[in-house]
């Protein structure tokens, strides 16, 4: 099967969020069972090919596209990675983009206005010629390089159905090329501000430069949806787990507006939860877990878990590392202190530090479990809204010795800070899937969540523990109980459950088990 895959974002090339790793692990898990994948990303200012193969500038020839009224010709380059062929969008207008989504503290020093971490004031601008180009691509290509499917990831890439099928509609060689060729959208996140909604149907007309006709059936409010855009054009629309799928269509509050309009489509959603590639964290192998030491859950070999946790403290989360930056573009507030003959359960946050991952349930629930003096410490690790960072950092420093908060993002140090942990709390109000509860769980981390979305694959009581009511008492709480149950029966009493969970995770979510379930979603589409 000959599948397009489209993505603004993907690991190892340009990463922003979780899709990178769904767009990376999917594509390549596909290629390994025989199909030919194609993946289609801008070129980025800030794009990494130093793993990319056969890199060619010039591939296939540009086409011209209008967008905003303006004509734009568009380049594509070429290469490969880990079975995957590659083919870059290339513009000056993503060429100049030295982040995926959003402005870097370097162009904010150009520019004042491009504030760092915000959103690109183009982003619209940006979708839509990566979308359009990617349909157009099309018009290059000779019989053989037909898709037989073309999934397009998240939001960004949601218009390229609209976009074949205007060109379907308008230029007859289209129409055929593109004639038993299949679209799939999948939802990764349908939270407030994932949407990359235009403001209005006009705005969404004057930028696509397409008939009104593509977007009266996908407005919600006064705005114009992208996923409802592709669902009336005939996409098949998936997301990544089965409960987000059962969240959307039942109109939970961050997603009402998308119920409304897939029961206004009847169109359904179809879900498939998200897998983990283990062979990238593996805990046992340094150099793929990143790592200082090598350890197994699943074997129930701790040793190397419990040196991570002393190399931890020791190099990063000291005193002593608090008065100067030990890792490039992390900034510590707060440390932990080891004290004599204390042997405290350390519980871990790292992720975005964004309103949707609960940041302020957190960092309430930290402070107070911290006033009850239990032996317990915390360790943060992330980024994000500054007003949220300011929570965490305040915890930190009000706790000192009890709690170290890292401002920033570090792949080896991130992961650091999950393993050497007992227990990695996930109280966000909204989850599509979650990656980060896996990557504990393999690390013999077990999560604590609020059970939402795709944090329901955990088991509660047998690969986690799941709440209910999101709130900083009732989190507190459950850590609490948690903590005197370490303090009473010793540091060992999860060791089986660490031990099953590691070994659940790896039987039932491989990539491979994932993929094979996307090929079996792309044959019933294409009748194959």
């Amino acid at each position: 099967m000959n599948i397009w895959v489209v993505s603004r974002e993907y690991a190892g090339i340009a990463e922003a969020g979780g899709v990178k790793n769904v767009a990376c692990s999917l594509s390549e898990s596909l290629a390994k069972a025989g199909h030919s994948v194609t993946l289609f990303i801008p070129l980025y200012g800030c794009t990494d090919l130093s793993c990319v193969s056969d890199f060619t500038c010039f591939f296939h020839r540009p086409v011209t596209i209008t967008i905003c009224g303006r004509e734009m010709t568009v380049s594509f380059s070429a290469g490969k990675m880990n079975g995957v062929n590659i083919v870059f969008i290339g513009n000056r207008a993503f060429s100049e983009k030295k982040a995926v989504y959003t402005y870097t503290r370097e162009e904010e020093a150009v520019n004042p206005c491009h504030c760092h971490g915000e959103g690109h004031e183009d982003a619209m601008f940006l979708n839509s010629l990566f979308q359009k180009t990617v349909a157009y691509y099309g018009t290059t290509c000779s019989k053989e390089e037909i898709p037989d499917i073309i999934h397009c990831q998240d939001a960004p890439a949601a218009l390229v159905p609209v976009f074949v099928d205007y060109l379907k509609r308008t230029d007859k060689a289209m129409k055929s090329f593109y004639r038993n060729t299949k679209c799939l959208v999948t939802i990764h996140n349908a939270g407030p501000g994932y949407h990359h909604e235009f403001c209005s149907l006009q705005d969404a007309v004057d930028i696509t430069c397409i008939p009104v006709s593509y977007f009266e059936k996908a407005m919600n409010g006064s705005c114009c949806e992208p996923f409802l855009a592709a669902a009336a054009c005939g996409a098949s629309i998936t997301t990544v787990s089965t409960e987000y799928a059962m969240e959307i269509l039942e109109g939970k509050t961050e997603t009402a507006g998308l119920r409304e309009g897939f029961l206004r489509l009847k169109t359904g959603i179809t879900g498939i939860t998200n897998g983990i590639d283990i062979g990238r964290y593996d805990p046992s192998d340094t150099k793929k877990s990143l790592l200082p030491y090598p350890f197994s859950p699943e074997k129930m070999d701790f040793e190397g878990k419990k040196k991570c946790l002393d190399y931890l403290l020791s190099h990063y989360a000291s005193l002593a590392s608090s008065k100067k930056q030990a890792v490039a573009g992390i900034e510590q507030y707060g440390y932990i202190e080891r004290k004599k003959n204390e042997d405290p359960v350390y519980i871990a946050f790292h992720g975005r530090i964004v309103s949707q991952k609960g940041i302020s349930v957190l960092a309430k629930a930290a402070d107070m479990l911290l006033q009850r003096k239990l032996p317990v410490k915390f360790i943060f690790i992330g980024q994000g809204q500054p007003d949220l960072e300011r929570e965490l950092l305040q915890v930190a420093l009000k706790y000192e010795g009890d709690c170290v908060f890292f401002r920033g993002y570090d792949r080896a140090l991130s992961r650091l800070c999950v393993a050497a942990c007992n227990f990695a709390v996930f109280p966000s109000f909204f989850e599509p899937c979650g990656l980060e509860d896996f990557i504990a769980q393999v690390y013999g981390t077990l999560p604590v969540a609020h059970a939402t979305g795709g944090l329901c694959k955990i088991i509660s009581e047998e690969t986690g523990f799941l709440y209910r009511d999101n709130t900083p008492s009732v989190l507190a709480d459950m850590l609490y109980s948690l903590v005197k149950i370490m303090d009473r029966a010793g540091r060992d009493i999860f060791s089986s459950m660490v031990c099953y969970t590691a070994s659940y995770v790896r039987e039932n979510y491989s990539w491979q088990k994932v993929a094979q379930k996307y090929a079996e979603l792309y044959a019933s589409l294409t009748g194959e």
